[in-house]
């Protein structure tokens, strides 16, 4: 495979993504969109980068501001989900292609009813009801919630991150007749879900690993680079994200895409040209097809998390064995909870400056205040912080806010800021060492160039400016 930066010297960027159409806006808070179907030009573009000005692009085309695409995956084994030679879906994330990510981006939009929105998303013919009898099976196997609550978990999933691909926004879909339209609506869900698990067939992790010889066993450990080694030399040929639970064990992998074209048009009922399996009653896209669409790309934002090595990869249990600390599985019509309210980085708390002094942190110096500035004379201020992952028992990740906005560390100037203008929520972590203190892309330590002094604000950053900080603090977490 052509690494990613040839392949984008061969894409004709520039002429295929300038169109004269108006430009698509995020539907954030029930904003309407602005973009109108328009055909795409032949070849389609990749997204991320993207070269043209932002008010020049098709988005209905290719995937902006979102295009940087994760297709997520778990390994649970307390308790154990899937099966045992599996690993399950997570979700598809269209990250933006700056750094951080975007969400919730259509309430519009939202539903509960995953099953009954792809049953309505293709005609009542005999052959797409066997197709979407197949996606529902396929995904009741292999994308399951940690609490049994599957369909709230796929609801989540398009809720958060699938109303934020541009591509998919009903404007960009071609007008049809009104009976046309009433048997085929909710193609943009149809089309989520189609190439999600699409996707996932193409990306065996289980196989990945065996073929370098990495099997789950009680009584082995694995090093970080053997496991990106086993990547590597696989066809996705690109760095993944891994992440390990706070225990050492392996339990997610974030693989990482660019994707050529929209993602439109996946299934027979609604494409006059598909490009679906060689039998015509199956649902899912072929590899081939799936392999031009997804392009590998190396990963952006939170990098692996796992320790260098001692990293554990457990078994799953066998339907005959118990499971260790097994949960009772519910089908509750509610959302799971996250967490308990007394684990750090959950709900309201104050976020304290500790100023290290030979590798140790020393006494509080300090606090963030609204806007993300260290100020060591006031009051903190309190942040809200929320899980990002919908099921508990997996990796921490999570967003935070003032009172004033959403926080985030600004990707051009690495400065850790709170700010309305912002158009992205970030994404942090806690550390590996102790979870009360703060983490971005796995690195607990911040910069500054000073101490604050009486009533004075100074900046915070995610590096050291190339030495020109020579400060460096931790951000530790005090719930209220």
């Amino acid at each position: 495979m052509l690494p990613l930066s040839q392949l984008l010297s061969q894409i004709p960027i520039l002429s295929s993504l300038l169109t004269p159409q108006t430009p698509f806006q995020h539907t954030n808070n029930n904003i309407p969109v602005t973009n109108v179907h328009h055909a795409c030009p032949n070849p389609p573009s990749l997204s991320c980068p993207t070269s043209p000005p932002a008010d020049s692009i098709n988005t209905c085309c290719v995937n902006h501001p979102s295009g940087h695409f994760l297709q997520t995956q778990f390994w649970d084994t307390s308790p154990s989900l899937g099966p045992n030679t599996s690993w399950t879906i997570h979700g598809l994330w269209p990250d933006l292609c700056s750094g951080g990510f975007d969400q919730f981006c259509d309430a519009a939009r939202s539903h509960s009813d995953i099953r009954g929105v792809l049953s309505r998303a293709l005609n009542d013919s005999a052959s797409d009801a066997q197709s979407v009898h197949e996606l529902l099976d396929f995904m009741s196997t292999y994308w399951l919630a940690y609490d049994g609550n599957d369909e709230n978990f796929w609801s989540h999933e398009w809720n958060k991150h699938g109303t934020c691909i541009s591509t998919l926004e009903p404007s960009c879909y071609p007008e049809r007749d009104s009976s046309t339209v009433m048997r085929h609506h909710h193609l943009d869900v149809l089309d989520y879900f189609v190439h999600t698990t699409s996707l996932y067939r193409t990306l065996d992790t289980f196989s990945i690993l065996a073929e370098a010889g990495i099997l789950p066993a009680h009584d082995k450990r694995y090093t970080l680079t053997e496991l990106e080694g086993a990547v590597s030399s696989s066809k996705h040929g690109q760095p993944v994200t891994f992440r390990c639970n706070h225990r050492g064990e392996l339990n997610e992998v974030w693989f990482h895409f660019s994707v050529m074209g929209s993602l439109r048009n996946s299934t027979p009922s609604h494409s006059a040209s598909s490009t679906i399996n060689n039998s015509d009653t199956s649902i899912f896209l072929n590899a081939t097809t799936v392999r031009k669409h997804f392009i590998p790309a190396p990963p952006d934002g939170i990098l692996s998390n796992c320790p260098r090595q001692g990293i554990k990869y457990l078994p799953k249990h066998s339907p005959s064995d118990p499971p260790a600390h097994s949960p009772t599985r519910t089908h509750s019509s509610t959302a799971p909870s996250s967490t308990s309210t007394s684990a750090p980085f959950t709900g309201k708390g104050d976020l304290e400056i500790h100023v290290l002094s030979d590798q140790s942190p020393s006494e509080r110096k300090g606090c963030l205040i609204r806007h993300g500035e260290w100020y060591a004379s006031g009051s903190c201020a309190t942040f809200r912080s929320k899980r990002d992952v919908v099921d508990p028992g997996h990796a921490p990740l999570f967003s935070l806010s003032s009172s004033y906005s959403p926080c985030l560390v600004n990707p051009t100037t690495a400065k850790f800021e709170c700010t309305k203008a912002a158009s992205v929520q970030g994404i942090f972590s806690s550390s590996v060492e102790d979870e009360h203190v703060l983490a971005y892309r796995n690195q607990s330590i911040f910069y500054t160039d000073k101490i604050p002094g009486r009533f004075e604000k100074v900046d915070l950053y995610a590096n050291d400016g190339d030495g020109q900080r020579d400060i460096q603090v931790e951000i530790h977490w005090v719930a209220v």
